[in-house]
This record gives C-alpha cells, structure tokens and sequence, in this order.
C-alpha cells in the first residue's frame, strides 16, 4: 500500500524577516566601510597645496628671476639658473635675501627649504641648505626630523652645476 504524507503550505523553518534584515545591515555597513576608505584616501586641501607650492618652488627657482641680473635690493623675482644650469652670483643673492620676503615673491605658503646634490652627497654651493633655518650634519644633510609639519612634499629637478649633472631638491611642508 502506498501511503501520501500530508503536505501542508505551512513554510517552517523559514525566518525571512531576520535573514532580510541582517543582510541589509551586513550590505549597508559594507558601503559606509567603502565610502569611509574612499574619502580618507583622497588628499586633503592642504597637502594638495604644499605639492603646488613644491613643484612652482623648482620651477620659479630654476628660472633667471626677474628682472635679469637681479640684486637683492631690485629682485621681484628671485631664480637661480638659465636653461637648467645654476648661476652661482644668483645663488649667492638668494641666500642674501630674507626667507620671508622671498617666500612672499614667489607667492608662496609652504616652507621650504632646497639643496643641490649629487648621486651621494649634498654639494656645498656656499651654504648646505637654503631657505628656511634647518640644522645639518657634518655631510650636509639636513636634518628635518626636527621639522612639525602635516604634510611634507619633495620636489626632485636635474639640473647642471659647474658642468656636472647634480639634483636640485625642494622640500615644501605646513
């Protein structure tokens, strides 16, 4: 004999509403976690401005300045190389200029500092760094980690000095 088993419509064991609800939580705090890592691995305002100020650092110090033959009684804008070869009597004006004025001619906001190198050391131009008052070592090196600041930029520029192919370095930070 064959015997029917009585199917009911009744749907057990079936927690729809709970199963809903806990998968709609886990999705929307996937998305807040997502949007969180998203807005945090944008660059902020500030930083975006101490890398303008960087890369607008090496290229103003990288041209003649203005006017051409500048003092540092005339200067209205100081540079220190033509055609990528630095010019060691603007190098010695520029160190002669006071770092707020000359942070205020070439419209910036950051402080900075720059310095010309080689593959291997820092080349004493006269002085090791220019611009802002940083402590070295006995190389040349400067020593920032002294330094506050929030963000920090590096500016790395090729350039020819007393006819050998150094590095200019600018460091701008806030």
């Amino acid at each position: 004999m064959i015997s029917i088993k009585n199917f009911s419509n009744k749907k057990r064991g079936q927690v729809w509403t709970v199963d809903f609800i806990g998968g709609l939580l886990l999705f929307t705090l996937v998305i807040l976690i997502t949007i969180k890592v998203a807005f945090t691995m944008a660059p902020s305002q500030d930083s975006i401005i101490v890398y303008r100020d960087a890369v607008h650092l090496s290229d103003a110090l990288l041209s003649q300045g203005y006017p051409l033959n500048w003092t540092d009684e005339d200067v209205l804008l100081p540079g220190i190389a033509e055609n990528n070869r630095i010019d060691n009597t603007n190098l010695e004006e520029i160190s002669e200029l006071n770092y707020s004025n000359v942070k205020t001619l070439l419209h910036v906001t950051s402080d900075y500092i720059f310095f010309i190198r080689n593959d291997t050391n820092i080349i004493n131009t006269g002085q090791c760094v220019y611009g802002y008052n940083v402590p070295v070592n006995a190389n040349c090196t400067p020593i920032l980690s002294g330094l506050h600041y929030d963000n920090l930029a590096k500016v790395d520029r090729i350039v020819i000095y007393n006819s050998t192919v150094v590095i200019m370095t600018v460091y701008a930070w806030n």
